[in-house]
């Protein structure tokens, strides 16, 4: 694979190194060629890896999986007898009735609406860039997905949910529930979609979509 070397700017529309921030002028990439920070070494671009219609359809995937990971139960409990199913919605009700009404919010927040509203942005997005429209909210609606992402903290929940279960495990007898593994699947779905997203190339595929 052939590899580019980016520069210091020179135009109009530097860009910065998600590793280190250095801004440079970033080349146009053609084949199978590969951009990297000229400081850092991190790879900034990669031509033809169609990272778009990648992001695409694990952001489908998510959607997916959303209603079923937050309302299939996760867990069923059994303590001295009573059983019980405990679900992600289910959850965020005990933090509310239990006092602790911020906490409920943030994980409201950030393990619910945040990831949502991603995940749907991205979709749409994207999917209206593939049809070739341009909609006047999609520019701005990029610009939200990408301030509301650093909000999406589903695998810092999905860490408190194991400590949990590893926690229970003396107590309780726990059964793993399907609500789990949409969780799951809804998690890496999510992490999936903004690994392989190449968000210089929307903005350049927004910018010619969008003045044609």
């Amino acid at each position: 694979m052939n590899t580019i070397e980016a520069k210091e700017p020179q135009g109009n529309d530097p860009v910065a190194c998600p590793q280190c921030d250095l801004l440079m002028a970033f080349p146009r990439l053609a084949g199978s060629q590969r951009g990297f920070c000229s400081r850092c070494g991190a790879v900034i671009r990669e031509a033809g890896t169609d990272s778009m219609d990648r992001a695409l359809a694990l952001s489908a995937a998510a959607l997916i999986l959303f209603i079923p990971a937050n309302f299939l139960p996760i867990l069923s409990l059994n303590i001295l007898g009573q059983a019980s199913d405990v679900t992600m919605i289910g959850a965020v009700k005990v933090l509310f009735s239990g006092g602790f009404p911020l906490v409920g919010l943030m994980v409201v927040f950030c393990s619910i609406l945040a990831p949502l509203a991603t995940t749907g942005l991205l979709f749409i997005g994207l999917a209206f860039l593939r049809a070739g429209r341009c909609p006047g909210f999609l520019p701005d609606g990029f610009r939200l997905y990408q301030h509301l992402d650093s909000w999406a903290m589903l695998e810092v929940y999905m860490i408190a949910l194991l400590v949990s279960i590893i926690k229970l495990l003396d107590m309780a007898r726990v059964e793993l529930g399907v609500g789990l593994f949409c969780f799951i699947g809804l998690m890496l779905a999510h992490i999936g979609s903004k690994a392989v997203l190449d968000r210089t190339a929307v903005w350049e595929k927004i910018e010619a979509v969008c003045t044609r």
